[in-house]
């Protein structure tokens, strides 16, 4: 009766502006574009369960989205359904009443049997997601856990005090559209192929929940009195009664102890709140925050278990890092954080966003060990999501560190205990066109004590909030599927049961193979941003300035190569041109103008070109090869290609090793010819006739300046290799050890650096002598004798005199001279090491 008098029509668009005067919605993905879903083709929806709030909401979203309504009817050809939605369950009854139905759903049973019956037609099938609410499921509310979205059909009055509880935080997630016709014409009976959609179709929301939801929360406390049950932890509690003479109850208070240190305490609540606090935080330091490649992590979020490994630039990198996935509707992870960071209050709050804490050492403490990697076995098998970073801890030059592989090595042998879901990491580029800790970073580097972290200092740094830091990027890299990794090092490792004693003999080479991995696909994702494009050209140059019209050219030749020597598929280039970059650096503050009639000289001061160096640091590895090619052609005048590729194959392994480039050695020749092709097609190098030769352009010309100040950007990375090298002819094979060459390099450019004035903090870093000395010997130009003494060739002497073809004669005599102490002088500069 109600609808002979349009009376339905009407209750409908009361409750719709009802509903939506208290609902708010957020749709995933952003871009529905990326999800191919065609309009023209007939769409119909699949929902878990009944409810019509839900369909108000996606017909909404379809609305806003330009997509076919699920309220509308389906009329195409054979295809006639009063509405464009379907439902897998709903829920039977009165408002009390709570019975789940299954079965066959009657609207994908009559479209099966509508295309069984017309071959030509087709419709899409798409899974659509509603999430009232973005709470686990445990919270700190009662209310809130009694009517929390529990992926169960609910009831009338639950479904009411969801709404009214989580409403304003409601998610509609968008799923690719599944043909229907491919399944229709499979040859099979009609019965089999609808269950096989519907098995499909379970499936797929189930893998959505954990990913958007995450696994069940159990309570704190119920975990902690978990971890001191299992077998491994009450071994290692009856080894440290032994080992320090005390009573069982004693060690396991210990344990405990240890793991209500570790363990975090994830509260939606506190998730909420830092959303809201961060929001707040980015728009006043930021310009916006940049995400890209975030379809390559949806991707694989359903079905895996995903562990992000960031690099580690920041502390404001776990917190963006969390935020960003949120806001995407992707649960937050849990994040391995330092122990220093688990001071008061601070402390208690990054606990409740997810932070599980863990010692710098573990100094031989078994007991320690034991209850970390049990409490990390618990979280990887009740599904949760883990971050970490395989740096350790944060760069201090803007390269990424030599990867540390313990919580590498904990991951995989967790994994091999339990293989049922799969573990996909996911490297993460974070890049800053300004630093909060900048300042610090360079006084570390110059030898100043690090600063201990505190609730005080972390007070101090929000004076900073004023600041205007630009923008933040975050690239999620190529996906890395242990599974595969694992099969390249042991074929049926599935078939195999794990413990502690098993012998795995090729797992350290695994874990060091994932490690290289990780940090080279971080590295594939970098993002060239304005700041660090300007760093990597004017820290080339003497005076750190340039001409306005050289500097806007030598930009643009930059971005040219960038874009044509294609690092990788991952890397984002700036959608800038050389005058806009130098717009946007001048506003940023970064850049000073000097007018004069001329022609305008742009420049950056002394101390802004010393934090500049993180910035130039972040991306030298992109043009490391071209300014390789750039070093041999300016030094030599004149050089084959043949020798050029002979040259580069020498000095290779060491830049690979020391900034984590990808390509392989067999596929280095292609990749100098490409870059030769390229830099010959802009003139900064010639070749004449039909030779083979490469020829420098004339020191006069403005393709000579664009030439020498892309060699000048790896000049400091070989000047280092060159001292090292004549240290180690110095003192001859066999009378100085690995160590005490380190020790010997770090401090003989501290010398060079303060003689000859060279700002670049990384120049004299220890870390990059250590991997330099290290990548000798695995190469084999030098070894370790029995006394532990570096033992060399006459290898090592061809390949210092080689070193005219990328060094000057200037720059190698200040080498020498500055490696040329007296025994009495070196003996005490090894000894204060």
């Amino acid at each position: 009766m109600f609808r002979w008098f349009g009376l339905y029509q009407v209750s409908i668009w009361f409750i719709r502006r009802l509903l939506f005067s208290w609902v708010r919605t957020e749709v995933f993905p952003k871009g529905l574009k990326d999800l191919n879903i065609d309009p023209e083709k007939p769409i119909c929806y699949v929902l878990e369960s009944r409810s019509m709030a839900d369909v108000m909401v996606l017909d909404q979203a379809c609305l806003n989205a330009h997509l076919p309504r699920p309220i509308h009817k389906i009329n195409q050809g054979s295809l006639k359904e009063d509405t464009s939605v379907s439902f897998l369950s709903r829920a039977e009854g009165k408002l009390f009443k709570k019975d789940r139905m299954r079965g066959k759903p009657p609207r994908l049973n009559s479209l099966m049997e509508s295309l069984e019956s017309d071959k030509n037609q087709d419709i899409q099938i798409v899974p659509i997601a509603v999430l009232w609410g973005r709470s686990p499921d445990r919270d700190d509310s009662f209310w809130k856990v009694l009517f929390s979205d529990n992926w169960s059909a609910p009831n009338a009055v639950h479904k009411l005090f969801m709404i009214l509880l989580h409403g304003r935080h409601t998610s509609i997630h968008f799923s690719e559209p599944i043909s229907l016709r491919h399944l229709a014409d499979e040859d099979t009976e009609h019965e089999r192929k609808v269950r096989k959609l519907t098995r499909v179709l379970r499936v797929h929301f189930r893998r959505q929940r954990v990913s958007f939801r995450g696994p069940d929360l159990s309570h704190r406390r119920t975990l902690v009195n978990g971890l001191l049950t299992t077998p491994a932890v009450k071994e290692a509690i009856a080894s440290e009664c032994i080992k320090k003479n005390i009573d069982q109850r004693k060690a396991e208070a210990i344990a405990r102890n240890y793991a209500d240190e570790i363990a975090a305490d994830y509260s939606h609540a506190v998730i909420r709140a830092l959303h809201i606090t961060l929001t707040w935080l980015w728009n006043k330091l930021y310009d916006g925050v940049e995400v890209y490649n975030l379809d390559k992590l949806t991707k694989v979020a359903q079905g895996n278990e995903i562990i992000y490994v960031p690099c580690h630039k920041s502390h404001i990198d776990y917190l963006l890092m969390s935020y960003v996935l949120y806001c995407n509707g992707l649960v937050p992870p849990h994040i391995a954080a330092g122990i220093n960071l688990n001071m008061p209050v601070l402390g208690a709050i990054l606990r409740r966003g997810g932070a599980f804490f863990m010692r710098r050492s573990f100094n031989g403490n078994r007991l320690y060990s034991t209850v970390f990697t049990e409490y990390l076995f618990s979280m990887f098998s009740k599904g949760f999501s883990i971050e970490y970073f395989i740096e350790g801890g944060r760069s201090r030059t803007g390269r990424l560190l030599q990867p540390r592989t313990g919580m590498l090595s904990m991951t995989v042998k967790s994994y091999l205990r339990n293989s049922r879901r799969p573990i996909v990491f996911v490297p993460v580029y974070v890049g800053y066109e300004k630093m909060f800790e900048g300042g610090s970073y360079i006084s570390e580097m110059k030898g100043k004590q690090k600063k201990k972290e505190s609730l005080l200092g972390l007070l101090k740094s929000l004076r900073k909030i004023k600041s205007n830091f630009g923008k933040v990027h975050v690239n999620f890299s190529t996906p890395i599927p242990l599974n595969d990794l694992l099969t390249e090092h042991c074929v049926g490792w599935q078939e195999q049961t794990y413990t502690e004693d098993s012998d795995t003999k090729w797992l350290p080479s695994a874990v060091a193979s994932l490690s290289n991995q990780i940090v080279c696909n971080i590295n594939k994702a970098t993002v060239i941003n304005p700041i660090t494009l300007l760093s990597l050209i004017l820290l080339s140059t003497d005076k750190h300035s340039m001409d306005e019209r050289t500097l806007e050219q030598q930009i643009n030749f930059y971005l040219k190569l960038a874009r044509n020597v294609g690092y990788s598929q991952e890397m984002e280039i700036v959608d800038m041109n050389g005058k806009e970059v130098i717009a946007y650096c001048e506003k940023m503050q970064i850049l000073n103008r000097q007018e004069h009639p001329l022609g305008d000289l742009l420049y950056v001061e002394e101390q802004t070109a010393l934090l500049m160096t993180y910035f130039r640091n972040n991306v030298i590895h992109l043009f490391a090869l071209p300014s390789l090619i750039a070093c041999f052609v300016v030094n030599s005048r004149s050089i084959t290609i043949e020798r050029l590729i002979r040259f580069c194959r020498v000095l290779y392994p060491f830049l690979k090793s020391e900034l984590f480039l990808h390509w392989e050695n067999e596929d280095l020749s292609g990749v100098i010819r490409n870059t030769v092709d390229i830099m010959l097609d802009a003139n900064i190098i010639e070749k004449v006739g039909g030779t083979h030769r490469l020829h420098c352009p004339d020191s006069g010309s403005l393709e000579y300046v664009k030439l020498s100040v892309l060699a000048s950007a790896l000049r400091q990375t070989l000047e280092r290799y060159y001292m090292t090298i004549a240290l180690l002819l110095k003192e001859g094979s066999k009378t100085i050890k690995p160590r005490d060459l380190e020790v010997l390099s770090h401090l003989m450019a501290q010398r060079m650096s303060i003689l000859h004035e060279c700002n670049a903090p990384e120049f004299f870093d220890k870390a990059v002598f250590k991997n330099f000395i290290a990548t000798l010997r695995k190469n084999k130009l030098v070894w370790t004798s029995e006394e532990g003494l570096l033992e060399f060739d006459r290898r090592m002497e061809e390949i210092s005199k080689e070193a005219r073809h990328i060094l000057n004669d200037d720059v190698r005599q200040s080498i020498m001279q500055v490696t040329n102490i007296n025994a009495g002088a070196k003996g005490k500069v090894v000894n204060l090491a």
